[in-house]
């Protein structure tokens, strides 16, 4: 059985595994953190605070008071540490209330998503690139998005016009794609420039199509 989970989700499995088997961790050569209860290449190393004994029973000492729930920074401190490979610090960052700390981060950017939130939306749901969840997600919650394309922020330019940050949402393209357009104050047939490729459109919204179109 192997597990392969990004990010900080990784660690929350670490509860569900202990007391049940031995775990390892190693690298795969995509980057991704790979948990496994068999070794899961030649940098495998064994996740400490993990062991293959039965829980202990009631009757037996445990060492719940040993377990200090963490505050928020320290957590997030730790769980940086333990992304980079500071199995300590894994250790410390689950028995410290990582994975209920992680579980209520992931309700309140489900709510908030809910209610709108474009940036929350993009944390609860893209974290594995723009898949189809991610995808309607932010489609809905973007104030201006078209059908391969949303924009993430806008701001005024000192020159007049607008500069927008925009991520493609192609429909089966997972890869996270931005770029920058800039657009004039004035109406004309180059008013908007794509940043990438220094070409020039009419509109905004042909810009940010021809960017999504153009899968470079």
């Amino acid at each position: 059985m192997r597990i392969v989970l990004r990010y900080a989700v990784l660690i929350a499995c670490c509860a569900t595994f202990e007391a049940h088997a031995q775990i390892y961790t190693c690298t795969a050569p995509d980057g991704t953190r790979i948990f496994s209860d068999e070794k899961c290449g030649p940098d495998a190393k064994i996740v400490p605070g993990i062991s293959t004994k039965s829980r202990a029973s009631a009757k037996r000492p445990t060492n719940k008071a040993q377990r200090v729930m963490r505050s928020p920074a320290e957590l997030e401190q730790l769980l940086s540490a333990c992304n980079a490979g500071d199995m300590k610090a894994c250790t410390e960052w689950t028995h410290g209330g990582g994975p209920q700390y992680l579980r209520e981060q992931e309700r309140q950017a489900t709510l908030a998503c809910e209610r709108g939130s474009l940036e929350d939306c993009e944390r609860r749901y893209c974290m594995d690139g723009m898949t189809e969840e991610c995808r309607r997600r932010v489609l809905e919650a973007a104030k201006i998005a078209g059908d391969t394309w949303y924009v993430r922020s806008q701001r005024p330019r000192a020159q007049g016009g607008v500069s927008y940050e925009v991520r493609c949402a192609v429909a089966g393209a997972r890869d996270l794609r931005d770029a920058i357009v800039e657009c004039a104050g004035l109406a004309g047939p180059d008013r908007c420039e794509l940043i990438a490729t220094r070409q020039r459109f009419a509109r905004f919204d042909q810009a940010a199509a021809s960017f999504c179109a153009s899968g470079t």
